[in-house]
């Protein structure tokens, strides 16, 4: 599923936001990297961005600068700069994982920031009426593979049902996997959920902030 794109000077029209603004925030990690995508127009190479996340970005900056340091707010926004020792002793305390959470754990005490968006993913497939037993898949792919949220800028983590049909024998098998977009599938394959990884890791450090 392909991205709405924005060019660097609709971007600066519509937020009323400077050049060297943008780029400044760029370099501190405000405005990931990923995001600033070079593409080939008829007056040459343009920078663009994905529409939606660079117009809540700004808006999110603009809001909060007058609260928070740059720095302060590249600790809140940046989900690049994800807390490594977080621990959090009730993980159904946290907005992002609430009491849809409560069937899904898996220990009693602390839990770290990676476990916490792990349930978080869990948490969001039940909402959307997913079964447990496939919200419990996103939960250990996420659980199994904290190196992606160190970086999770463009990936995406999907939960899939695939139902085979071979002489009157009916299987259905569910599975979550993660990769940037676009993710190649079985065309037979139902996508029962998309997350975008980088909202997701986002939502569960404001929430641990508050």
């Amino acid at each position: 599923m392909s991205e709405e794109l924005i060019s660097k000077k609709e971007v600066l029209q519509l937020t009323g936001i400077s050049y060297g603004q943008l780029y400044r925030w760029k370099r501190m990690g405000l405005i990931p990297e990923a995001w600033f995508i070079r593409r080939s127009t008829f007056t040459g190479q343009e920078t663009f961005f994905p529409r939606e996340k660079i117009l809540r970005r700004i808006e999110e900056i603009l809001r909060l600068k007058e609260e928070h340091s740059l720095e302060e707010l590249v600790r809140i926004l940046s989900p690049e700069a994800a807390p490594e020792e977080v621990t959090h002793p009730d993980p159904t305390a946290i907005p992002a994982i609430g009491r849809e959470g409560k069937d899904l754990l898996w220990k009693e005490g602390a839990y770290t920031f990676g476990e916490l968006v792990a349930l978080a993913a869990g948490a969001e497939a039940l909402r959307n009426k997913t079964k447990l037993h496939q919200a419990r898949l996103l939960v250990e792919l996420l659980r199994s593979a904290e190196d992606i949220l160190r970086a999770p800028t463009g990936i995406y983590v999907l939960l899939v049902e695939k139902v085979f049909e071979r002489e009157g024998i009916s299987l259905r098998i569910s599975f979550a996997l993660s990769g940037k977009e676009p993710l190649r599938l079985d065309p037979e394959a139902k996508v029962l959920l998309r997350l975008d990884l980088e909202r997701l890791v986002e939502r569960v450090k404001r929430d641990i902030g508050r």
